[in-house]
């Protein structure tokens, strides 16, 4: 595990999408070998996940597993996407997220004014190149955000996404040289996204309640553990307004179990429809 705690990680899938991040921020690649390449300062974790939804939800897990401490953090997908009309390297937020295979869809909440304009995104497990509807189109964001939502509240949450291709500019067009120009006009658009729910960050409930404390003291939790529970509780407070959840009834032979109870009950507040 990584011995400090950062605020904010950014998931991208391509490390031409990463480079001017890395260069413009200065970050330094983490000297232990890991799965996923991973680059880092002192508040900013850039992560490289690969193409593909299996890629992009490994990286997210085993990256916060590796960052214990990491409360609330801010999660942010950033990378391209192709769009039926778009221009080339105009930058959108992801108001809506469905993915394609499962049709499960999520819905970021917006508790803040988009520092760019919005659309909905969907992921495909191939690329497309018939650009059929009005959605953007990666091949990441619906799985980056299932993850994520485990490790933090959902407002921190957000997939920003940079048009690549349309119907006009076919995929076969796109070069690293592209994205990497692309990249490098919006690093002013990340930074934005990154105050504004560094500020939003702000205002959400702690978890240092009686509940949390009391939670720590039934079971026991690993470092790891106990950093969910808090993600956990959080989430909690920000969807029911502070609103305690019921466990009159409930039995749990390990934190684990009662882990796992919470997300259960966090789901049936629909992130996804």
């Amino acid at each position: 595990m990584i011995d400090f705690a950062p605020s904010t990680f950014i998931f991208v899938a391509l490390p031409c999408e990463a480079k001017p991040l890395i260069q413009a921020w200065r970050l330094k690649k983490l000297p232990q070998k890991q799965p996923f390449a991973i680059y880092k300062n002192a508040d900013i974790v850039l992560v490289i996940s690969g193409v593909g939804k299996i890629a992009m939800a490994g990286a997210v897990a085993y990256t916060l597993a590796q960052f214990p401490e990491a409360t609330q953090p801010i999660l942010l997908n950033f990378g391209i996407a192709g769009h039926r009309h778009q221009a080339l390297g105009s930058c959108f937020l992801a108001d809506k997220i469905t993915d394609a295979e499962t049709q499960r869809r999520f819905y970021p909440q917006l508790a803040f004014d988009a520092p760019c304009p919005t659309l909905p995104l969907i992921t495909l497990s191939r690329a497309d190149v018939e650009y059929n509807d009005e959605n953007l189109r990666d091949m990441e964001a619906a799985a980056f955000y299932e993850i994520a939502v485990k490790f933090s509240s959902s407002e921190l949450i957000h997939c920003l996404k940079v048009v690549s291709d349309n119907a006009e500019s076919a995929l076969e067009k796109i070069n690293e040289e592209s994205v990497m120009a692309w990249v490098q006009a919006r690093i002013a658009n990340v930074e934005d996204m990154i105050t504004v729910l560094t500020k939003l960050r702000g205002s959400l409930p702690t978890s240092e309640s009686e509940l949390y404390k009391q939670l720590l003291e039934q079971f026991h939790f690993t470092a790891t553990n106990a950093a969910k529970l808090h993600t956990l509780v959080n989430r909690w407070q920000a969807l029911n307004h502070a609103t305690m959840f019921n466990l009159a009834g409930t039995k749990f032979e390990n934190a684990r179990a009662l882990l796992a109870w919470l997300e259960t009950q966090l789901e049936k507040h629909q992130y996804y429809l």
